[in-house]
């Protein structure tokens, strides 16, 4: 059944994936409209959530726990936080949620993640979406994180925004999150991603944060040729603005905080399996199509794939 045209108020929140994203917008939503927002997984999962709840910036967070089939009502509103090797399970889980008037916001990083959901769903009840958050630091089910954050979504052209844009919109704004919504929204994601291939990938190549790109020629000159495959591919798909992306995403690095750790780095040093299928394997078989080289990046899969070896 498609989505309505004219979508009401969301009230009703379900959030899939308590990562360090999901868990910075469960304590946010939590603490504002605690009955709206319910974390939604298997029951081993919920299980463990209960026993060692998560926590934002030292408090426990108090949430409300289902599994898919106890959720009860259609959810007005689906938040996908889950790491991109979940989506594929967090499609089954998202399946029972489902009503009418339903839309579903992924926040993964990269660019492929709303495709996934609208080949599952259709592209009535999915937006696109991704935050910037710059300084979120998980140990365990805790993170620390000291603002900034904000939430990028809508259709793919927001010029004006449609409806069920709006909606969502007037609940971030109830809820004072902080959000954008870009009349562009492919060529603001590709900023984003860009930016990530870059300074994601070196500081997971390096085992190093942002002081080290910073204040090593070599290791910032990775990063901008990181990028500058990324933007080519970009340029090539049609991307607007892609090839001014590199200059200002090299300028956000420098003046990045010194101690900055990226998602990409913090699950390499955790030993968990970095998100490659977001950045360089995307680069890498884009640029196939396109007919662009991309070496950097074909290195950066041949290195982070095994993450437990040094770079």
């Amino acid at each position: 059944m498609a989505a309505s045209p004219n979508p009401p108020p969301v009230h009703h929140v379900a959030l899939v994936g308590l990562g360090a994203i999901g868990i910075l917008y469960a304590g946010q939503i939590s603490a504002r409209e605690p009955r709206c927002l319910r974390i939604v997984a298997d029951a081993a999962r919920l299980a463990r959530y209960r026993a060692d709840p998560p926590a934002l910036n030292g408090r426990r967070l108090d949430l409300n726990y289902a599994t898919p089939e106890e959720f009860g009502p259609p959810a007005d509103l689906v938040l996908v936080a889950v790491k991109s090797t979940g989506l594929a399970a967090a499609v089954e889980t998202v399946a029972p949620l489902l009503g009418p008037n339903t839309q579903i916001l992924p926040l993964l990083n990269g660019i492929t993640a709303q495709d996934v959901l609208a080949e599952a769903f259709g592209w009535p009840r999915v937006l696109y979406g991704f935050v910037y958050c710059s300084s979120a630091m998980r140990t365990g089910n805790s993170v620390v994180q000291d603002g900034g954050e904000k939430i990028v979504f809508g259709e793919a052209t927001n010029n004006p925004p449609a409806p069920r844009v709006r909606a969502v919109a007037e609940f971030f704004d109830r809820l004072g999150i902080r959000h954008d919504v870009p009349a562009d929204m492919r060529a603001a994601q590709w900023k984003k991603f860009i930016l990530n291939v870059g300074i994601n990938q070196a500081q997971a190549l390096l085992r190093a944060p942002s002081r080290e790109i910073q204040q090593n020629p070599e290791a910032l000159r990775l990063a901008r040729t990181l990028m500058d495959e990324a933007a080519a591919v970009g340029v090539a798909l049609g991307i607007a603005g892609a090839a001014d992306v590199p200059a200002w995403a090299e300028g956000v690095i420098l003046k990045a905080a010194p101690e900055n750790r990226t998602s990409m780095l913090q699950d390499v040093e955790a030993g968990r399996a970095p998100e490659i299928d977001l950045f360089a394997e995307t680069v890498c078989r884009l640029g196939r199509q396109c007919g662009i080289p991309t070496p950097a990046n074909e290195m950066a899969v041949r290195l982070l794939s095994a993450p437990d070896k040094p770079a």
